[in-house]
């Protein structure tokens, strides 16, 4: 009997491992990088497959869950772990996550207006959250050649919310800035139909050393600044109404852009993308001093990956407190060909001291912070006693009996443990051989 309870054990374990799989990277360079946890959402071409992962300074997976729903911009935020949740269900609209440190799920935010984006939160020291979202607006385009009455679908509205969700700050982009002075006749022969026109793209909001908001508009190579009550815009730097000369930068600027921020030397740096339309293009990390009185944005420092990567989307660059920069290519290509995700950390001088190369995987941002959970991280210890035994097995089933099929981030890393996002018998067999073990 107990021969057979061992080779079914072992028959379980054998098929449980070809159930549980992980985004698998590989460390090409690791020389003394900055100390501190790296928070990826890994994305494959299947979105089954598109995991929330914290590694730990040892690159192992310190915490790890598979949700095809959750996860789009996962990062430690001030204090809080955020991160998008998109039903992917008709009638559900989007919205963003708020955990603390025991990965319970303790707050939700949602646009009050306009279909809210995955882009960019930002929860304040004060408290309070800055999320993005599309909205609808008749524009006129008959003065360049188009119809009086256009409906265009997407629109950026930057809002705020205290945690009582009220709404204490909404900034639409069509109160502020003119879309005559982004659109052209080309643009309305190009794009049918016509409220499919994208005037901006917003992909990182940051607040600035004088809470004012500085603003990422991808789409037209800009950054924007703007001031946090009233909503006027304080400076545009990039773009079609650029009011910054560029200093020291032989690329004039930078093109595409992604997470723009402002640093603790009070310069500002930018994921530059480039347009892979321009020939022999590649991106690079940007560094600007930024004199704002002046109008000038001086390049004082500047990082291309020596492989000539180009980033056809996304990216993110962080300057982190030792001055290493810890950067995301995004969605790469090399020498014309598309290849997984690379994440790096350089010191000043250009160093490479730390590079993950994803197989079939790409991060729209990667970071990396000191954060540690304040539960115990055994899966399978439901409980929380730091003992894995018959009660956590009794928890698992009470919890499957209770037909919850929207499954909290805590469930997800403690029960479903073969990763297939569903929470089931195959999770409990697996507890019980661990349980065993």
């Amino acid at each position: 009997m107990y021969n057979s309870l061992s080779k079914m054990k072992f028959i379980l374990i054998f098929l449980l491992s070809f159930l549980f799989s992980e985004p698998t990277f590989v460390v090409s360079t690791n020389n003394n990088p900055y100390p501190g946890k790296i928070f990826i959402h890994a994305m494959s071409g299947a979105s089954s497959d598109d995991y929330m992962t914290i590694l730990d300074e040892n690159l192992d997976f310190y915490w790890l869950i598979k949700n095809q729903s959750k996860g789009m911009d996962f990062k430690l935020n001030n204090s809080k772990l955020t991160y998008f949740h998109n039903p992917n269900e008709q009638l559900s609209e989007p919205f963003w996550i708020v955990a603390d440190h025991t990965m319970a799920e303790i707050d939700s935010v949602i646009c009050s207006s306009g279909m809210t984006d995955f882009h960019d939160i930002v929860i304040t020291d004060n408290n309070t959250y800055i999320v993005q979202s599309y909205d609808k607006q008749i524009v006129d385009f008959s003065s360049i050649g188009g119809d009086e009455y256009t409906l265009i679908n997407e629109i950026l509205r930057i809002q705020e919310f205290d945690l009582s969700n009220n709404l204490i700050f909404d900034w639409f982009a069509y109160d502020h800035l003119n879309i005559n002075d982004y659109i052209s006749d080309a643009d309305l022969i190009l794009q049918s139909p016509m409220n499919h026109i994208i005037w901006m793209h917003g992909n990182s909001i940051d607040v600035d050393f004088d809470n004012n908001l500085i603003l990422s508009n991808r789409k037209s190579s800009e950054v924007i600044k703007i001031h946090r009550t009233t909503g006027e815009i304080i400076w545009i730097m990039g773009g079609p109404l650029n009011e910054f000369q560029f200093l020291e930068d032989p690329l004039n600027g930078f093109e595409m852009q992604h997470d723009v921020t402002r640093i603790g030397n009070g310069n500002i740096i930018v994921f530059d993308n480039r347009s892979i339309a321009n020939l022999g293009a590649r991106s690079r990390v940007a560094e600007y001093e930024i004199d704002e009185l002046n109008k000038t944005a001086t390049l004082v420092w500047e990082f291309y990956h020596p492989d000539g990567y180009v980033a056809r989307a996304m990216g993110s660059a962080q300057r982190l407190p030792n001055q290493n920069t810890f950067i995301n290519w995004g969605v790469v290509q090399a020498q014309g060909q598309h290849i997984g995700a690379s994440i790096m950390e350089v010191d000043y001088e250009g160093n490479i001291v730390l590079e993950l190369k994803f197989d079939n995987y790409q991060a729209y941002k990667a970071t990396k912070s000191n954060f540690e959970f304040s539960i115990p991280m055994q899966i399978g210890d439901i409980n929380l006693d730091n003992i894995l035994n018959v009660q956590d097995i009794i928890c698992a089933i009470n919890y499957i009996l209770s037909n919850n099929d929207t499954h909290s981030i805590f469930n997800l890393y403690k029960i479903d443990t073969n990763l297939d996002q569903t929470i089931n018998i195959i999770d409990i067999i697996d507890i019980i051989n661990r349980v065993l073990d």
